[in-house]
Parts: C-alpha cells; structure tokens; sequence
C-alpha cells in the first residue's frame, strides 16, 4: 500500500508540471542562458564538451520528448516490481510523462545550435524509472552502476524512506562513480548515507542567495538554480519546458537545488570526458578546488567550497588524491539480499524439492508395474 501511494504521489507531481506556470523564454535561448555564463561552461566547451561521459537519472516517470535532447538520450529504463525484480527497458507508449526530468537533462545536455545549450552536450543520459521504496531505488543505482555511468544525479528518489540500511550510494562510490544530490534533498538522508556525495545548492544570477535562504553546514558547492517561490524569474534557469510557448521556460516544479544539482552533473561529466583516467575522488577533488570562493575565505556553510567553475575544472591539473575529500563511506554490503531474492530462491527450492518427489514416485510405480520389490 505504501508503495503505491508513493507512486501515486510520483504521478501527481509530474503531471502538475504541465498545469503549473511557467516563465517562457523566446525563440533562440542560448541568450538567456547567464547561467552558462557563470560557470564558465564556454571555457569548458572550448577543451571538452562531454563526449565519452555518461550521466544516470533517477526519474519518476518517462522523460517527455524534446528535439533538443534527440540523440542524446539512451533507452530509458525502469524498475520492475513484482516477484524477479530487475530493471528492464520501458515501452515508448509509457502511460506517464516527466517533464520534470525533461528539464534537468536539458541543463546537462541539450544540444545548442538554434535551440537549448546544456553544460556536457556531448554527453549521453541514462534515464531510469524508479518511484518506490528504498529496495527499488538500491536496485536502480545499482544497475546504473554496472551499465557504465560516470556520474548519478540522484534527483527523484523517496528520499524520506533511503535510512541507514540503504546500500546504493555506497555501491556507486565503492565502483568509481561521483554521486550528485540537491542539497534540499540530501537533507533528508542520515549523515553517514551523505558521506562522499556532492551536495549542490542553488545561487540566483550573480552568485547570490536566494532571499531567506539559511546557512546549512552540508551544502558542498553552489550553482545558478533560483528559488521557484524567492528569486525572481531572471535569476531561475532557463531549459527545456515541452508544456511552455516555444518549448522553453523556467519550470514551477524544478526547485533551484535540483536545477543546481543539474548543473554540476553536467560539469562533473566534462571532467571525466577530459580526463578519463581521473577516478571519482580525484574528480570530486577537482571540482573543490576549482570552485570560486564565495563569502568568507574558505569553506563556508553558506557558499561550501563555492561556485562551480567548468572552465577551470577541466583545464586544472591537480594530483590524485587517495580518499573521497567528502568522506569515504562504508564499504557496501557483498551480498546483496532482498526479500524478492529469498523468496525466489525459496520457491525454487520447494520447486524442485516437489519435481524429485513426483520423479520418485513415478519411478515406484514403473518398479512395481515391472514385479520388481520396491523398498
């Protein structure tokens, strides 16, 4: 029952996407594209545009389709409920749309040219659809880690169910993957399921809070994402919006975190486009110590380690380093037992347990059928 009020909740929120308002942006976005601007993702875009990288996202539904991600996106994926689990390849005729995830993938890899310019247009997407419970968002993760991506954004889980026993992070930072979360959302989780992961918060336009926001001893890095409900509409990024005039706008429904979050994923994916040997601590490292401080000298619990700078990320050299600076969680769990599984395995045990009783019996019959003394 809970699952399915989860899910249902999921539904509610991509659908109101479409009804909600949105700030429309006119023909041609690149124009109002400032965010761009200040992560000095030009600079970037001059050594790396992402080719090689691939991005996995959590989605609570499928991406609704926009020309400026043609080619871009990979075979969406979804989570299978039910008795074998498994994440499996979703069906084009999907009943449920996501524009919310629409919208982060055009932060992160738009294709520019005449339409929406995103920070890694050269990289690819993996999208999974994975609403439910903890066990299924372990499962997703997992299987986006064994599929090859370089970075998770890990956008749209049920954050308020991932407790101490969750194990998928651990597992995607244990397999060289950096892990990105909207720092509303990595809120939600205990502390030691934050360890090692990229916390991003939201700035409006000129690298400033939004009105009313707290300092948060968590927050990693900053990036251009407005507050929905604070800033005003110039200071909340523009990207894909298929139920906006012209198919652009500044969705409602994308808090200035998750946008944020967006953001740095795409600059993340351009680190490891340019430096491919680079393993995640090091690119995490990276991404630190290329950031321009804000507010007081050093690391602060308004600004973290500052705004991101892509230009400057993917042209520093910087040594490898032998731990994650965010903090090394624990290793994950070597045997991955979920209740599906024990349950499985128990009915193939009963399974053939009952098909060598019916062998057994069928083999007295035959020796008493043929005279032969059976025991």
């Amino acid at each position: 029952m809970i699952r399915y009020a989860r899910a249902l909740v999921a539904v509610l929120a991509t659908l109101g996407v479409a009804v909600l308002p949105a700030t429309p942006a006119s023909a041609g976005p690149r124009d109002q594209q400032w965010y761009l601007d200040e992560l000095h993702v030009p600079e970037a875009h001059r050594v790396t545009r992402g080719d090689g990288a691939t991005i996995g996202l959590l989605t609570n539904a499928f991406p609704a389709a926009h020309p400026d991600l043609d080619g871009r996106v990979l075979p969406v994926m979804r989570r299978k409920g039910g008795l074998l689990g498994g994440v499996v390849e979703a069906p084009a005729d999907y009943p449920v749309p996501d524009p919310l995830a629409t919208a982060e993938m055009g932060l992160m890899v738009a294709g520019g040219g005449a339409g929406l310019l995103g920070v890694a247009p050269g990289a690819k997407v993996r999208p999974v659809i994975c609403p439910g419970l903890a066990e299924d968002t372990d499962a997703c993760l997992r299987w986006l880690v064994d599929d090859g991506v370089d970075v998770i954004d890990l956008s749209q889980a049920v954050f308020s169910g991932l407790g101490s026993g969750f194990d998928g992070i651990r597992y995607a930072l244990a397999h060289d993957v950096v892990v990105v979360l909207a720092l509303k959302d990595g809120a939600q989780l205990p502390a030691a399921q934050r360890k090692g992961v990229i916390l991003v918060g939201g700035l409006d336009r000129g690298g400033k809070l939004a009105a009313g926001a707290t300092p948060d001893n968590r927050v990693t890095v900053r990036a251009p994402g407005g507050d929905p409900v604070t800033s005003g509409p110039g200071s909340r990024p523009v990207t894909l919006d298929p139920s906006a005039p012209g198919g652009y706008g500044a969705p409602v429904t994308l808090g200035g975190d998750r946008a944020a979050a967006a953001l740095v994923t795409g600059v993340v994916a351009l680190i490891r486009a340019r430096d491919p040997a680079l393993d995640a601590p090091t690119t995490i490292d990276r991404l630190l110590r290329t950031a321009k401080d804000l507010g007081p000298p050093g690391r602060d619990d308004d600004f973290g380690h500052g705004l991101v700078d892509a230009g400057a990320a993917v042209t520093a050299t910087t040594a490898p380093v032998a731990s994650n600076p965010l903090g090394d969680p624990d290793e994950p769990a070597n045997h991955w037992i979920t209740w599906q599984r024990v349950l499985i395995a128990a009915t193939v045990v009963l399974a053939l347990a009952g098909l060598a009783a019916a062998i057994a019996v069928v083999l007295r019959r035959r020796r008493r059928n043929d005279g032969v003394p059976v025991a």
